[in-house]
């Protein structure tokens, strides 16, 4: 944990990380997008929490086993032990939250009313099968004529369904192989086992099925959501309108899309994971300055 200069109490921030075995830096493609975004806030007078997530570096648990849900109780865990510190002014507490974390900071909020903010990052607003499948349609599938496009899709949304069906493990398995086996027969689709296997992961099973409208509408405090209109995993065009609705009974909530940011809101040209690594920046001026001004103003005393 961050904490600036002086006794305190201090207004206080818990970092929230996206999917995948990602460390309290955010350590992904040569940057440390987590440890820059917490010293930012640091600078700003927040103590700031970061954690790694469960089973990785020095936290505890099981990674391979563990679903969204699990990674909220971890969150929920960590304002818990910022409650018990003295430096820590337990009425100011925000939660930010990055791509999967973008849901699980509201998840967490919409059960814990003292928190009093929240910033999503890439959380997306449409379910999460939908949101593959609409990756797949403008990513995995560009160059592809439009009836190959469709079958494509057609068989994805198939096999999403066979792997969140309510049926045994090996049952949902073999439902799914067989979509796979049906299409390289059919069509000449070709497919390995190493196609499947992420599919059948209890995270990947839970994401497919999430539909994160409903946690959205719980919390009652502030929420602001950004996306960059450069982002290729959670894309502007389909998820701004999606958190708008979501969010439309909730005073305090604002949508904002950021302009020639990516999916990690670095200045991008295409929002490619390929390019992450060359750009130098590590977080856009512009979306620190946001976040920054915005969690201060919405943590005052």
């Amino acid at each position: 944990m961050s904490t600036p200069p002086g006794p305190g109490p201090f207004p206080a921030i818990v970092i929230v990380p996206g999917s995948g075995p990602v460390n309290r830096d955010g350590e992904l493609f040569g940057h440390q997008f987590y440890r820059v975004l917490a010293d930012d806030l640091t600078r700003r007078g927040f103590a700031v929490l970061r954690s790694d997530k469960r089973g990785l570096g020095q936290s505890n648990g099981n990674f391979d086993t563990a679903t969204t849900a699990d990674f909220a109780s971890d969150i929920e865990a960590g304002v818990a032990f910022l409650r018990t510190r003295k430096d820590i002014d337990p009425q100011r507490i925000g939660l930010i939250g990055h791509s999967e974390g973008g849901i699980i900071a509201p998840m967490v909020a919409g059960k814990d009313p003292r928190i009093v903010f929240v910033v999503m990052m890439a959380g997306n607003g449409i379910r999460g099968d939908q949101m593959l499948l609409d990756r797949a349609r403008k990513q995995r599938l560009a160059g592809k004529s439009a009836a190959d496009t469709e079958r494509e899709l057609t068989l994805q949304k198939a096999v999403f369904g066979a792997v969140t069906a309510d049926a045994p493990p090996a049952e949902r398995e073999r439902r799914a192989r067989q979509l796979y086996l049906d299409a390289e027969k059919t069509h000449g689709r070709p497919w390995s086992p190493d196609e499947l296997a992420p599919l059948l992961t209890p995270w990947m099973r839970s994401f497919l099925a999430s539909d994160p409208v409903p946690l959205l509408q719980r919390p009652r405090c502030a929420v602001l959501a950004l996306v960059g209109d450069k982002d290729q995993v959670v894309m502007a065009e389909e998820n701004i309108p999606a958190l708008t609705r979501a969010l439309a009974a909730n005073p305090n909530a604002s949508v904002r899309r950021m302009a020639g940011l990516n999916h990690f809101f670095q200045t991008a040209t295409t929002g490619a994971f390929s390019e992450v690594a060359g750009i130098e920046e590590t977080i856009a001026p512009q979306a620190l300055d946001l976040i920054g001004s915005w969690a201060s103003a919405h943590s005052r005393p």
